[in-house]
């Protein structure tokens, strides 16, 4: 079952949080590393999950285990997957893909400004297969994204669909992350160029991230991409309030997230192609 509080235990202090009130914590990135059991005597440690496909609620965190007493208490299954061996391969994703996850990433913050968002309540689920611990393991394929180059799988290849793409907000990034694609949408601070390079920085209340176009980028894009980078970094000085979507590859630089996009399909400005919205913004 969800849990919906916790306590939030760090030296000395402890503090009651909700699923409704950690992300305004002043302390969020300390307080979601930093969760227990409210049951008296019950040092389970939590770890939460924000809103997606379901509401935002705290779970067990792995291997941990209540105390019987606990109204959270549950016994742990070996399952199936415990028993498969896991081998990895990434798989270039295709430019629909990409659309229709930065198609998503609007509908979705359309419908939370109109209020018509509503959380699917979670459906039950068949209860996993037991196994038999002396069997022999299986092996199962782990499709992984990438945007970048020397992908092991080209998009669909052996008929293998194409692995969704998480979102994340600034304030829900954290090593788990890292070295994975995600989608990100934020609003755009401020812009460096260089050569081969620019940068976006975004921010979210206290929390910046920056994206980073190196050179594979710009190997592999048309020319005038230089020139847009040139011309969103001088409306941005002059309006900070466009609005970046994009697919890439989450890293950490100088003990700070950031993204790596490598390709001119993969963002959008405002919901727009960058030469599609410098355009507009010309006209």
């Amino acid at each position: 079952m969800p849990i919906y509080e916790a306590i939030y235990r760090s030296n000395d202090h402890e503090e009651l949080i909700t699923v409704n009130s950690i992300e305004q914590h002043e302390k969020f990135v300390d307080v979601k590393n930093h969760l227990y059991c409210t049951y008296q005597g019950c040092t389970a440690r939590l770890s939460y999950v924000p809103k997606g496909k379901v509401r935002a609620h705290f779970k067990t965190w792995p291997k941990n285990n209540h105390i019987q007493d606990c109204t959270d208490y549950f016994e742990r299954m070996v399952t199936a997957n415990k028993q498969k061996s896991i081998a990895t391969s990434t798989m270039a994703l295709s430019d629909k893909h990409i659309k229709s996850v930065l198609d998503n990433l609007k509908r979705k913050r359309k419908e939370q400004e109109s209020g018509t968002d509503k959380v699917k309540t979670n459906r039950k689920k068949k209860p996993r297969p037991k196994v038999n611990p002396d069997s022999f393991e299986n092996t199962t394929l782990n499709i992984v994204p990438t945007t970048g180059p020397e992908a092991d799988l080209t998009s669909g290849e052996n008929n293998i669909k194409e692995p969704s793409v998480r979102n994340r907000s600034l304030i829900n990034l954290s090593d788990d992350d890292l070295n994975w694609t995600r989608s990100v949408e934020c609003y755009i601070q401020n812009v460096e160029t260089d050569d081969n390079r620019a940068v976006l920085e975004l921010r979210d209340g206290n929390y910046t991230f920056r994206v980073f176009f190196e050179e594979f980028f710009f190997d592999n894009a048309p020319i005038n991409f230089r020139g847009y980078f040139e011309d969103l970094k001088y409306l941005v000085q002059r309006h900070k309030e466009y609005l970046f979507s994009g697919v890439g590859l989450i890293e950490k630089r100088n003990e700070q997230y950031c993204m790596l996009v490598n390709r001119g399909n993969d963002f959008r400005i405002d919901d727009q192609y960058i030469a599609i919205f410098l355009q507009n913004a010309s006209a």
